[in-house]
């Protein structure tokens, strides 16, 4: 019940985030919350917020602010700003979280959303389905309303944390076929001294035989069926593993959740054209059988890409990058 006001990301400040890394893992709208997000409660743009939407609009992103206050203050605080912006949103209704989408010309799964309340803030972000960033409040001095709510967020980000803490014995690699999800968990694994766990080996040797001859004997309802089963065995004896998935693994939402109780997910993006150029020769894939690979990859990336960013806690570009940058990368967000 708690989880639905869990934050997917978090960060000290609004100004410490890495746009730019958003920006190349695929984000390309921002919605901002603005009292204890950007500014004191009440206080008009700083210097400091200015920069900031300066900043994100020359990487690329499209803004909106979206405030419960009324028109005045949004107005007010926007004056030198000069971004979208939505007054009156009573979040954590969705209805104004898509509107934002609309007016930035985004999509629901290219929209960060970033605010200092759970209750509002992220609960209305997850709802909408969006990346929910919550961020420190600027300043502790707050209406007593308020000051109540955050008494409550203390309970539930006691549980979030501990639920973090947990995860982070295990690290999950998820992403599409082909990047590199098996070379970068041996190499992680190694790097770590932890367990190396490859769902496709497990479900081999459970199977007697490989991925491709389950898929010509029994098809891929079967063989889903055995991935849902391998996670259940690894959800109850794994800890202190690297754990590779096989690409359509986290399709099943029943799967989405048994990873997220596993361990920390990581996203290994590659772009298309990676994945052609390492797909293209490769014949162990059953789902690329008698396919032109480049159509078919497409295809199953615009049905898993935006379930591999959602799940994710955190996503690593492997485009151009050696194995061992790859781990360096991964490691640096443990």
């Amino acid at each position: 019940m708690l989880k639905r006001f869990y934050p997917k990301r978090t960060a000290e400040s609004t100004y410490v985030i890495d746009y730019k890394k958003l920006y190349q893992e695929g984000y390309r709208g921002i919605i901002f919350d603005v009292d204890n997000t950007l500014v004191r409660h009440d206080e008009d743009a700083t210097d400091r917020a200015i920069e900031l939407f300066k900043h994100i609009k020359e990487i690329g992103f499209a803004s909106c602010l979206i405030s419960n206050n009324d028109e005045e203050r949004v107005r007010r605080f926007n004056k030198d700003i000069k971004t979208n912006y939505i007054f009156n949103a009573q979040k954590p209704s969705t209805k104004n979280y898509i509107k934002a989408t609309k007016i930035m010309g985004t999509t629901i799964d290219t929209t960060i959303f970033i605010g200092d309340q759970l209750f509002t803030d992220v609960y209305g972000a997850n709802r909408a389905g969006m990346m929910s960033y919550l961020v420190k409040p600027i300043h502790p001095k707050e209406e007593i309303q308020i000051v109540f709510k955050r008494r409550l967020e203390k309970i539930v980000l006691y549980f979030y944390h501990r639920d973090m803490n947990k995860k982070r014995s295990n690290i999950v690699l998820i992403g599409f076929m082909g990047s590199g999800k098996s070379s970068v968990g041996k190499a992680l694994a190694k790097r770590l001294g932890y367990d190396f766990i490859d769902t496709d080996m497990m479900i081999e040797k459970k199977a007697g035989c490989s991925i491709n001859k389950i898929f010509e004997t029994k098809g891929e309802e079967y063989f889903r069926d055995m991935e849902s089963s391998i996670l259940k065995d690894i959800l109850s004896t794994t800890r202190g593993g690297v754990i590779s998935t096989g690409g359509g693994l986290p399709m099943r939402s029943k799967n989405r959740e048994a990873l997220k109780s596993i361990g920390k997910i990581v996203y290994l993006k590659a772009s298309k054209e990676t994945l052609v150029k390492r797909l293209s020769k490769d014949t162990t894939r059953p789902l690329l059988k008698g396919e032109d690979v480049a159509i078919r990859v497409e295809q199953l990336l615009k049905e898993r890409s935006h379930i591999y960013k959602e799940l994710a806690d955190e996503t690593i570009l492997i485009d151009g990058n050696s194995l061992s940058d790859i781990v360096d990368d991964i490691v640096k967000t443990l």
